[in-house]
């Protein structure tokens, strides 16, 4: 999204009003949240707040609903203009009861410059943490170095709880450095207890080495455990592991993923990889294909899962099967949710299934171990889409929701899912549905 669009996509008001109906009783497991904010001066008691570093407040708060339906993030800043404002504020990542967020805020010395230049000295990076029943939830600010490179797909955090602390790392890859052959990577390390930045040069542990292909990171995973282990992945190649916490955080493994059934494309659109109790998942949507290459039967829509056992990592690296199901056979049963799916094919006189459904970047639930949610694909540029939840074992729709804000929607404009809304008691506060005062002390974090 650029510069102008961000202008005139800041005006479009938030859907909060969505989210009127919503039991406060059961807060959700997790979210599928809109990575992109709306700017608002609207708080509860999610709402939390910092110092940019010219000195401006700025506040954050969350507004949350079960999935298959979108959750956002609103924000406030003091002084605000759309023109100090380069592209949407984002939610770049979300670990445990952490949420890391990018606002690309033009300095005020620059704000009447002709067409307002972003630069990357711009961003100011915070992360928010979820309140607790003796702490305010805290927006931390987050001091990167100039010759740190920050990039949105290669950030990912570690929470630490028995330290209190968290580590944000940073991969960068080496160019021109050759050390026996060997791809080279700088590891970006921040400590939230010092607020330092430590760099060390990594390398590939990978034999044979002709056969390791990564490129890129298109996402990145926190696998924790004892040794703090994260991952950063090429959805259409392979992992890069490293465990932050042991002694050999110099050295990344990598695990090569299954060959890419055609047709390829934006990895996002078609696949999708996270971690559930003591396994990382894997799930690919492809369309199947003859014999000879070709793509067979069009309309039908496979969704496959593979999973890898974290403690097979480094011996073996075995991706074993897991579930597959047809998703063009799962029948429609729901009167209401044929209706939000107009462009499906009625098989027979009585039976609607999935059949042509036009769908894609699949999110595996992070708390139902059978439920993958994908999104019916709207023409481009268009502000709505339709949230599915599949239940890929018994092979049924467990709900069927509207995502859309009157933001078009395009290839980068999906969701971010996070388990932070466990943590968020947005009803313990009296400062729901008030005027955030941005000079409070309450909401800022010193």
């Amino acid at each position: 999204m650029d510069s102008f669009s961000a202008q005139e996509l800041l005006k479009i008001p938030p859907p909060i009003s969505l989210h009127s109906d919503y039991d406060p009783g059961s807060p959700p497991g997790s979210i599928l949240l809109d990575p992109y904010g709306y700017l608002s001066s609207r708080t509860n008691g999610t709402t939390a707040g910092a110092f940019t570093r010219d000195g401006r407040t700025i506040l954050v708060t969350f507004w949350v609903a079960s999935p298959p339906r979108a959750s956002y993030f609103t924000f406030d800043c003091c002084d605000f203009q759309p023109s100090m404002n380069g592209n949407l504020p984002k939610a770049v990542y979300s670990e445990d009861d952490l949420v890391l967020f990018r606002f690309p805020i033009v300095t005020i010395s620059r704000r009447d410059e002709d067409q307002c230049p972003l630069y990357s000295e711009d961003n100011h990076y915070f992360v928010y943490q979820a309140g607790t029943k003796n702490r305010l939830p805290s927006l931390h600010l987050v001091a990167v170095p100039h010759h740190v490179e920050f990039g949105d797909r290669g950030a990912v955090l570690l929470r630490c709880r028995d330290q209190d602390m968290f580590y944000l790392a940073l991969l960068h890859r080496v160019y021109g450095f050759n050390y026996d052959d060997d791809e080279q990577y700088d590891l970006h390390l921040y400590n939230s207890k010092t607020g330092g930045w430590n760099t060390k040069l990594t390398h590939i542990d990978y034999s044979p080495k002709e056969y390791f292909e990564f490129a890129y990171p298109n996402a990145v995973l926190t696998i924790g455990g004892e040794s703090g282990s994260v991952a950063w992945v090429n959805l259409w190649r392979g992992i890069l592991i490293c465990h932050l916490l042991l002694p050999d955080n110099h050295i990344l493994r990598y695990i090569p993923l299954p060959v890419p059934k055609p047709p390829g494309g934006f990895a996002l659109y078609s696949r999708n990889m996270m971690v559930f109790g003591d396994h990382i998942k894997f799930l690919e949507m492809f369309r199947p294909s003859c014999d000879s290459g070709r793509t067979c039967g069009t309309q039908d829509l496979v969704a496959a899962r593979k999973k890898m056992k974290i403690s097979d990592i480094g011996s073996g690296n075995i991706w074993e099967e897991d579930c597959a199901v047809n998703i063009s056979e799962i029948p429609v049963e729901s009167l209401e949710f044929a209706q939000m799916l107009p462009s499906l094919k009625q098989v027979t006189d009585t039976k609607v299934t999935l059949k042509r459904l036009h769908a894609g970047y699949p999110a595996l639930s992070f708390q139902d171990a059978d439920v993958v949610y994908i999104m019916q694909t709207p023409v481009p540029d268009e502000d709505k889409a339709v949230m599915i939840a599949v239940d890929m074992k018994n092979k049924t729709i467990k709900d069927v929701a509207y995502f859309g804000s009157g933001r078009y929607i395009s290839y980068h404009h999906t969701y971010l899912q996070s388990g932070i809304s466990k943590y968020l008691d947005i009803w313990s506060s009296s400062r729901s549905w008030e005027k955030a005062d941005a000079t409070s002390e309450d909401h800022l974090s010193s």
